[in-house]
């Protein structure tokens, strides 16, 4: 599969943003300010940051150089409106790192690649697809993949190797599942969304009671709402609902290894960093951000724009845009003070330990 290019004017011009330097500079990839090479791509956060790409004029006046150094002649930079500079080639946007990113989408078209399917058929012939399930148009199905009955899969869907969808699943248009995700039933998927490897959606909630000191198992009937634009990390499991669903609202990203209990309710737009977990029959509103291994108690209500800093655990319900910090949670700058106090307590202690020992001595 050939890699695309575009010269510097074509990329601006695709993108619709202004440009300035050597138009027909080929650009063929992005990438960082630290890993510049020839054709490449890379985006400034500041004005200050285009000294640390050398011109050719600078590098001349060094006492020594690499033979393999980049210089500005031979890359570009997206940059915002007041960054100018002549010996620099530049694409001038409003929002350097949105601009950044659109480029990495054309210069890295997503496409199936998935050995084995006929020009036919867009179904791998090692699939198990039931007559009963209704696959839109382009639709693509790869190896060992197993589609059960009641199935219904909206256009231009690609389920990679291994990926099982069980009975009565909805799947939008333009989804993505990627190797054994599983989807269990009646769960329900909008579109656009992205599930990593191994992801679970819909399965049974961790509901159990105790009689005679034996673990009873309460059945899961609910099920599982993702809304458009979703996309759920690899090996992270949302579970289905006691009674009604669990939903995932519009536009949330959820990493890796993030655990999603029975009946939450996850507001639109969420963050949620690896290793974390929601507790069952949490409510949150909208924006919410969770740092790596932070969690949420069961039954909290949690309000609009609320972030848990890296291993906070949120234990009661928080109004809106709060920042929270800790085990309990509370916010931040009073847990920050505590974690202060706490690497101080070997001080105090002397302290009042020689207080003590003067006492003592009276």
């Amino acid at each position: 599969m050939s890699v695309p290019s575009f010269s510097l004017k074509e990329l601006a011009k695709k993108l619709e943003v202004n440009f300035s330097g050597n138009g027909d500079l080929q650009i063929t990839h992005v990438c960082g300010l630290d890993s510049l090479q020839a054709g490449g791509l890379a985006y400034l956060t500041g004005p200050g940051g285009i000294t640390s790409v050398p011109t050719p004029a600078g590098m001349s006046r060094q006492v020594s150089t690499s033979v393999d150094e980049i210089n500005s002649s031979q890359v570009a930079l997206v940059v915002s409106p007041e960054v100018q500079h002549p010996e620099h080639n530049l694409l001038i946007s409003a929002d350097p790192l949105a601009t950044h990113v659109a480029a990495t989408k054309l210069l890295n078209p997503e496409a199936p690649r998935i050995p084995g399917l006929s020009k036919k058929s867009g179904i791998h012939p090692s699939a198990v697809v039931s007559k009963r399930a209704k696959l839109g148009k382009n639709v693509i199905v790869g190896p060992k993949v197993v589609i059960y009955d009641g199935v219904r899969i909206g256009e231009n869907t690609i389920l990679h190797a291994g990926v099982v969808v069980m009975s009565d699943v909805v799947i939008g248009t333009d989804c993505i599942l990627y190797p054994n995700a599983v989807v269990q039933d009646n769960s329900e998927i909008g579109d656009r969304v992205i599930l990593q490897s191994c992801a679970v959606i819909g399965s049974d909630g961790h509901g159990y009671f105790q009689r005679e000191g034996v673990n009873q198992k309460i059945p899961q009937v609910g099920n599982v709402r993702l809304e458009d634009d979703v996309e759920v990390g690899a090996c992270t499991t949302i579970d289905r609902a006691r009674f009604r669903t669990t939903t995932i609202k519009r536009g949330s990203k959820l990493d890796n290894q993030v655990q999603i209990a029975h009946n939450v309710s996850l507001g639109e737009q969420a963050l949620i960093s690896a290793q974390s977990a929601v507790g069952g029959s949490v409510k949150a509103g909208d924006h919410l951000i969770m740092g790596g291994q932070s969690g949420i108690r069961d039954n909290v209500i949690v309000g609009s724009n609320v972030t848990a800093v890296a291993r906070a655990v949120i234990t009661a319900n928080t109004k809106d845009k709060e920042v929270l910090g800790g085990m309990p949670g509370r916010p931040v700058s009073q847990w920050r003070q505590i974690q202060s106090l706490i690497n101080r307590l070997a001080e105090l202690f002397d302290r009042v330990r020689k207080l003590e020992s003067r006492q003592d001595a009276k």
